[in-house]
């Protein structure tokens, strides 16, 4: 009877172990869970989460290169395959806590630390309180869609003026003549003195614009067309000229032949 290393070995020789060593890595590695990889770019339009609209039940890590978060991950991907088929429409994400550019989603869900767990629901959110990431509690966080944690409105995303404008009217909302700014910020409408400023400065640079460059280019075209008309009016004026001194000279001729007549 042959042994397990006798067989390991006659397999290896005839080159079907690294065969199906191969197919059992394959066969591992697909059974591990997917988790998604979120940024500022693609967050909004993959979760919907400030509109409301159903693209599944997120749950979402801010993780950096930690060893508690890379814990976590793990324990992520094996819950996104372990209730793949019991809890459906849950998806499992991670967004990078040391990435510059997700400045503003850490904003948006008030995220101070790594790891912060977060579940995403029509346009609500709620972060796990615990301070223990256990396989269970987190795996009880996701299947009970955070039943025991306090949801809140998910904040909308800053647009471009905002980014742009934002600061400045911060800056300036400490100047006295600023207060209605100041006012409107406080009650949370900070848009709507932004998009005022930025409409103002697209005004003023307008009519800049229509000063300086517009006029500019209108009066070069201006003068080519006047020159145009003058130089017709040349020529016009040399034709009647011709023929004007072309009639007397006919004229002229006309006189003389009478003459010798």
């Amino acid at each position: 009877e042959l042994s397990a290393e006798s067989m390991a070995a006659s397999s290896s020789r005839n080159g079907r172990f690294p065969f199906c060593l191969a197919v059992l890595m394959l066969f591992v590695a697909s059974t591990k869970g997917k988790i998604i990889r979120l940024d500022n770019q693609n967050f909004e339009s993959k979760t919907q989460a400030s509109r409301g609209e159903y693209s599944g039940y997120w749950v979402v890590n801010f993780c950096d290169k930690s060893a508690r978060c890379k814990k976590l991950d793990g324990i992520m991907a094996d819950l996104s395959n372990e209730l793949k088929r019991t809890s459906k429409g849950l998806v499992f994400a991670s967004v990078d806590f040391e990435d510059p550019l997700n400045a503003n989603l850490l904003e948006r869900f008030n995220v101070a630390e790594a790891p912060t767990l977060i579940f995403i629901e029509q346009a609500h959110y709620a972060k796990y309180s615990s301070r223990t990431y256990s396989k269970s509690k987190v795996k009880n966080f996701a299947q009970s869609h955070a039943n025991s944690e306090t949801f809140k409105p998910v904040p909308k995303p800053k647009d471009v003026i905002e980014e742009t404008i934002g600061p400045i009217l911060e800056g300036l909302a400490g100047f006295v003549f600023f207060w209605p700014v100041a006012f409107l910020m406080n009650l949370g409408l900070a848009e709507m003195p932004a998009r005022i400023l930025w409409f103002g400065v697209l005004y003023v640079s307008g009519k800049t614009f229509e000063e300086t460059v517009w006029n500019k280019h209108c009066s070069k075209k201006k003068k080519k067309r006047e020159a145009k008309e003058a130089a017709k009016k040349r020529e016009r004026s040399k034709k009647e000229e011709d023929s004007t001194t072309s009639s007397k000279v006919k004229e002229a001729i006309k006189r003389r032949t009478k003459r010798k007549k």
